[in-house]
């Protein structure tokens, strides 16, 4: 009975009226009134509630009193009511003691004082509700008891469990070895389950086993780990959809795996735990625990929280899978620096070299007997620049720089090409190429080119010749004959002397400037010049030869304030030189053609467009078919007919406009003609300078 209910008496009387009488005095009471006219009714009333005092009549027919408390008696929930006797006849003492012995507590004879009867109701009454009291007193002792050593395992086990993670977290830290990491963490997990061995099975790893007899682990007489029970738990944990990684296996049918939803009641169950190790998110293995005797007690949310290990486990074999990986990737790559035929260093912000490889080393041998913590800023210094780099600041500078160097050595000479990139760690990575044969043999090139260029256009060169030769025997012949015929005056002489040393000076002119073309200035350093001086110089060299070839040369020229760039002349002057005699090749291929009514002509400008100076030579020719536009600076790459160009001209041009920080641009038009633009950066003090052609 709760104690919030009222007490319940019963009240048993074969008349009627004194059932009335009864109710109506203890009507007054907190209590609920149960009434039986004989005792099968009474007894029928009794085996369904508690009732705090029974008022029994003795003197019932069929059934009387005495029988019916000793009936009572023998129930589980009135064994104990107190029961008061209630007659009119038997009040002799043989009565009341048979009254006591059938399990009366008090006998009242009839007729009786109301006000007696209600103190003994009243006395009953509240022994019954301090009983009832004590009794919620004592469940909530239980209960209390049992939370509390619920509460005292739930601590135990947590501490254990949070032990057990903080050791398996401690193995997996740092340059772990996983085979011993596992094994420990296998024997703590053991004894936190109090289990009989423990399995972990990792397809990409290995697999680990500990048994376990008493307080000693040894690696044999594992449980059976066959591939029908990963199949199993692979099919069941599909099924889950991942939403659980904890499944326990109650009997011993391998199939029967299921999520942890009550709590394991009966002590003689010897549970296996299957805990899923996912590895970068996909499932890779299981640890299995065979005969967990220590967890009959635990919830189903303390089984779940094994999964922590799973999860230590999965990020730990991670972290080893990727530090394995690193540690191939830097040995792979180690080599790949090592045996690079290039000399790489490692250089920090301040430019003290932190690392060389093999071939950096040999490549700076004669310079420094210890490559490591020398400066990178005295092994390739800026004033050492070999060619034009306007830009340059430092090889430690920007995110990515680019330079290349003349290291000296005693009477050794190399050009060292330097390209560095910014490391994520601040330093910098620096690739070293000896360049030094390279552009020597593009020197021999370029100068072969140019030595081939000049042979071609000797014809015109010598006409360039002839014409103030002419002029020169011309003028002496006349000055000769005035004075054998005594008509030279002074006026006269002075004239023709004037037009004998224009003509020498025409001569020295075209002499001085092919032997300077013809020789190599790769020492030339770079300078301010206009293109309209290269463009003249280049035109002055062949406009005689194309006029021979019944080619029209027009130039159109900027105003030379506007065209000036930062390099070297000559070598600008080789390329428009190369673009003018293609232009003249394809034009005789198509007056070869006898095309009626046309005109070959070749013309030559200069622009200004933005911070761009462009040169550009446009011819009427044959032009270029689209698929060899894109091969025509591949070196070797020709159209023309054999034994005719050596296919290295515009290779040539091409990486003297690289060197130039400009480009070479083809527009053509089968049929109708090539133009050619030659792109070149304005000169660094006219960057500013908004006037154009």
């Amino acid at each position: 009975m709760s104690i919030t209910e009222k007490p319940k008496i019963l009240i048993v009387d074969d008349l009627e009226v004194n059932l009335i009488l009864l109710e109506t005095i203890l009507r007054k009471e907190q209590a609920e009134i149960h009434k039986a006219l004989n005792g099968p009714a009474a007894l029928e009333l009794s085996e369904i509630h508690d009732y705090a005092l029974i008022i029994l009549d003795v003197s019932i027919p069929g059934m009387n009193g005495y029988e019916i408390a000793q009936r009572l008696r023998q129930q589980s929930l009135n064994q104990l009511t107190p029961i008061i006797f209630v007659t009119a006849i038997h009040y002799d003492d043989h009565s009341i003691t048979q009254g006591y012995k059938a399990g009366a507590v008090d006998y009242l004879t009839k007729p009786y004082q109301n006000e007696i009867l209600l103190s003994k109701v009243r006395i009953f009454l509240q022994l019954s509700n301090q009983n009832r009291e004590l009794v919620s007193q004592r469940i909530a002792l239980t209960e209390s008891i049992e939370k509390y050593r619920k509460a005292e395992k739930t601590i135990l086990f947590k501490y254990q469990l949070e032990r057990a993670v903080s050791l398996a977290s401690a193995r997996f830290s740092g340059n772990f070895d996983p085979e011993s990491s596992i094994q420990f963490m296998l024997m703590d997990m053991a004894r936190l389950c109090n289990a009989s061995a423990g399995v972990f099975i990792c397809d990409k790893c290995f697999v680990q086993r500990i048994e376990i007899k008493g307080n000693e682990f040894s690696g044999s007489e594992i449980p059976d780990t066959s591939p029908e029970i990963l199949q199993q738990l692979s099919h069941q944990y599909n099924q889950t959809g991942n939403e659980c990684n904890v499944l326990i296996n109650k009997s011993a049918e391998e199939s029967l795996w299921v999520k942890p939803e009550h709590n394991l009641t009966d002590n003689n169950i010897q549970s296996t735990i299957a805990i899923k190790v996912n590895v970068s998110e996909l499932f890779e293995g299981f640890i299995l625990l065979f005969n967990c005797a220590g967890i009959y007690e635990w919830d189903a949310s303390d089984i779940s929280s094994l999964e922590i290990f799973g999860t230590i486990t999965g990020n730990a074999l991670e972290r080893y899978l990727t530090r394995k990986a690193l540690e191939q990737s830097e040995i792979k790559y180690r080599s790949y620096i090592e045996n690079a035929p290039e000399g790489i260093l490692v250089a920090e912000s301040s430019g003290i070299v932190a690392d060389a490889n093999p071939a950096a080393i040999l490549m700076f041998k004669h310079i420094s007997s210890e490559l490591k913590n020398s400066d990178l800023h005295q092994l390739l210094k800026k004033e050492n620049l070999a060619g034009s780099f306007p830009d340059f600041i430092s090889l430690t500078g920007n995110e990515r720089n680019l330079g290349e160097f003349f290291v000296t050595s005693g009477k050794i000479i190399k050009i060292i090409r330097a390209e560095s990139v910014r490391l994520p760690d601040s330093n910098f990575l620096i690739f070293c190429t000896d360049m030094t044969a390279t552009r020597e043999m593009e020197k021999h090139l370029i100068y072969t080119e140019r030595m081939v260029g000049i042979g071609e256009m000797a014809t015109g060169i010598a006409h360039e010749i002839n014409q103030p030769l002419n002029i020169i025997s011309f003028g002496i012949d006349n000055l000769l004959y005035a004075l054998n015929n005594q008509k030279a005056d002074e006026e006269y002489i002075k004239e023709k002397t004037r037009k004998i040393f224009e003509g020498i000076h025409r001569m020295r002119t075209i002499i001085d400037h092919v032997r300077t073309f013809s020789r190599s200035n790769d020492d030339y350093i770079h300078s301010a010049f206009s293109v309209n001086e290269s463009i003249e110089n280049a035109l002055s060299l062949v406009s005689e030869q194309f006029r021979n070839h019944g080619i029209s040369l027009t130039s159109k020229l900027a105003d030379e304030q506007s065209v000036v760039v930062q390099g070297n002349t000559f070598k600008i002057e080789q390329v428009i030189l190369n673009l003018l005699s293609n232009a003249r090749d394809t034009l005789d291929d198509k007056i070869k053609r006898k095309t009626e009514g046309y005109i070959p002509s070749i013309i030559v400008s200069s622009r200004r467009e933005d911070k761009k100076i462009l040169i550009s030579v446009e011819d009427n020719g044959n032009g270029i078919d689209p698929e060899h536009l894109e091969h025509l600076t591949t070196p070797f790459f020709t159209t023309k007919e054999p034994g005719k160009g050596t296919g290295l001209g515009l290779a040539i041009s091409y990486g003297i406009l690289k060197e130039h920080k400009g480009e070479i641009v083809f527009k053509s038009e089968p049929g109708n003609g090539t133009t050619v633009e030659l792109h070149l950066p304005v000169s660094g003090s006219l960057t500013n300078n908004n006037t154009g052609a």
